[in-house]
């Protein structure tokens, strides 16, 4: 699998010029389905940075699909994840998202579909990848989770924390993150990578590193 777990998605030169080495081709006409399902669940501002990160795609060349999975059925969807090269799973609530795609159906056709296709995540549409998206640090965030699933996709053998330093995360401090580690470590032994906007984690075939220009934390 090729994943590219973000923060704030393609906020730098270098995160763009990893997702361009991931993809083996350069972005003029390739094709990417843009998943809004995490951030349709909050709505208001996260408007705006869907709207920029929409326009931020337009710009490298992509062709876009919009796509919310939530409501539709699967013979509505599955072809438009088939058509395309890439998924952009945008940020917004990652327990409504992670129960989207296992409610849906999509599940069960990612790890077939991702065989030849590039994952790129902004905040939720990273942390869905991880083993859990209810934990002691994603937690947090202090989303709505009641009655959401706990567990994640696993795609990956760790845990992702974003917007490290954010000011509308108030919580996501590396101090609170430190703490909150030694618990999740003592349920799940899983590592914990914590990154800013400016940061991402890239999976390449089992390959984990870093790429960015900010801040990030392995704990």
């Amino acid at each position: 699998m090729k994943l590219l777990l973000t923060s704030a998605g393609i906020s730098n030169q270098t995160i763009e010029d990893e997702l361009r080495k991931l993809l083996g081709k350069d972005f003029e006409g390739q094709k990417v389905l843009f998943c809004t399902t995490a951030s349709n669940y909050e709505g208001g501002e996260m408007d705006d940075w869907l709207i920029e990160d929409l326009e931020k795609l337009r710009s490298l060349g992509f062709r876009i699909d919009v796509c919310d999975i939530n409501g539709i059925g699967k013979d509505n969807f599955l072809p438009r994840f088939e058509w395309a090269d890439m998924f952009y799973f945008e940020g917004g609530n990652t327990q409504w998202l992670r129960s989207c795609i296992r409610n849906s159906g999509l599940e069960e056709y990612l790890p077939e579909l991702l065989k030849t296709r590039v994952w790129i995540g902004a905040s939720a549409g990273s942390c869905v990848l991880c083993p859990t998206v209810c934990n002691s640090c994603q937690d947090l965030f202090d989303e709505k989770i009641q009655g959401f699933s706990t567990d994640g996709l696993n795609f990956v053998d760790f845990q992702f924390i974003p917007h490290l330093n954010n000011e509308s995360f108030p919580k996501i401090k590396i101090e609170n993150l430190e703490n909150a580690s030694k618990k999740l470590l003592q349920i799940d032994g899983k590592k914990l990578y914590i990154v800013d906007d400016n940061g991402a984690i890239c999976v390449d075939n089992g390959h984990v590193k870093f790429v960015g220009e900010g801040k990030w934390y392995e704990i």
